[in-house]
């Protein structure tokens, strides 16, 4: 009876996506994996397959401190796009100042941790009071764009921390012939 079990449920995980069989608190899929920090819960999100989008998806969603002053959020999104890592962000761009009209970005390229070329954005959107901070990483993977970004009100996420935060993370080219 115990190997039926056992046989049924890896039959089973074989037809989950990738990103469902990680644990809760981290995501993984065929191109990228990412953890976040210990204080950050993760919030239900659908699973979808990573690869094929018709919008720009959240894929995975975490929070801090929810309903407080100083609270922040991760959150993971993708879209097909096959361009280069400049392209993207070229659109990512065009897309937050389409949004809304008080937006700032500052922008430097650079690479996540295992090397994938990444651009690093600092976004303000708004002002006063309702002024909101935006750090995130942006990178293409050959088949899809993907956004690993932390917010938060303006106080709640300074850069050095939004770069702890984000920085357990790998990516590398999407292997689209491998599934």
């Amino acid at each position: 009876m115990n190997r039926l079990a056992v046989l049924v449920l890896a039959a089973f995980a074989l037809l989950l996506p990738a990103a469902v069989l990680a644990a809760a608190q981290q995501y993984n899929d065929p191109a990228m994996s990412f953890t976040p920090p210990a204080d950050y819960v993760p919030l239900p999100v659908p699973s979808h397959d990573p690869a094929n989008f018709d919008d720009p998806t959240v894929m995975a969603a975490y929070v801090r401190n929810p309903g407080k002053q100083n609270a922040s959020q991760i959150t993971l999104r993708m879209e097909n796009f096959q361009g280069d890592v400049n392209g993207y962000e070229m659109t990512v761009e065009n897309t937050m100042r389409n949004q809304s009209g008080d937006v700032f970005i500052k922008k430097t390229a650079t690479q996540l941790a295992n090397g994938m070329p990444a651009i690093w954005q600092e976004i303000t959107i708004g002002s006063g009071f309702e002024q909101v901070k935006v750090f995130q990483y942006v990178w293409a993977d050959g088949v899809r764009g993907v956004q690993l970004a932390v917010t938060g009100r303006n106080g709640a996420v300074d850069e050095p921390e939004a770069k702890r935060v984000l920085a357990n993370v790998s990516a590398v080219a999407y292997p689209k012939y491998r599934y």
